[in-house]
């Protein structure tokens, strides 16, 4: 069994030290047949993280291997996992969590919980869906619009783009801290090509370095793996 220790402070798989980053499970010579992501030594788990446990689960599964996962012994960061809709998500796809032991949630930070999507009406449906939570919340209707389309953007392109083996997943979660202010984290996640692969499908565009620099071009205005003048707008 492969087994994938998280770091104390969990905010995207990038945390992991290089010699214990985890194989893809997409690769063909993938070394085991049942992986087990552990959670219990982390203190807190970032949205970019709990999307990526989703996400190599939903692969692992796939490719008809067997995974389990094992929450925080941390009890407010349980909580929060099982609150962002973490275990529910995992438990769905054929993960095995046993969240029996995590007490009760406090979902006052959760905007959009965990959702699984593979098509763009799915998109629109969860940004109508934010919208309506955002409104219910207090927040005014051009706030609300800014941090859906955000989402909805980011879904977008992960339905149209990624050629995912699985269907994707996002989160919306709101922040209210005393230092700087109310922020909001919109995620989202899938388990396709890659940013930088997809870009390179454009031929107009030249070869990108590495994934960092993928990203920082991706937002730029015009840019587009589809090489359409009309796209790269969002």
């Amino acid at each position: 069994m492969l087994e994938i220790r998280a770091p104390r402070i969990f905010a995207h798989a990038g945390c992991m030290p290089p010699q214990f980053a985890p194989p893809d499970p997409r690769d063909p010579d993938f070394p085991e047949d049942a992986v087990r992501i552990d959670l219990r030594d982390c203190d807190f788990v970032y949205p970019p993280a709990a999307l990526w446990c989703v996400v190599y689960g939903a692969l692992v599964c796939h490719y008809g291997m067997a995974c389990e996962l094992l929450p925080p012994r941390n009890p407010e960061t349980a909580s929060y996992l099982r609150a962002v809709g973490l275990f529910s998500a995992l438990a769905q796809i054929g993960v095995d969590v046993d969240a029996r032991g995590v007490g009760a949630v406090d979902e006052s930070q959760v905007v959009l919980p965990l959702s699984q999507f593979a098509a763009a009406t799915e998109v629109e449906n969860l940004v109508d869906e934010a919208i309506e939570r955002l409104l219910e919340r207090g927040f005014s209707g051009s706030f609300g619009s800014i941090v859906s389309s955000t989402f909805g953007e980011l879904g977008i392109n992960a339905v149209q783009h990624s050629e995912s083996p699985v269907d994707a997943y996002g989160m919306i979660h709101f922040y209210n801290d005393p230092r700087q202010g109310r922020q909001f984290s919109c995620a989202v996640a899938d388990g396709g090509r890659g940013i930088r692969s997809a870009l390179h499908q454009n031929h107009a565009i030249a070869p990108l370095p590495d994934d960092e620099t993928a990203i920082d071009y991706a937002v730029w205005e015009n840019i587009s793996g589809t090489g359409c003048p009309s796209r790269g707008m969002g």
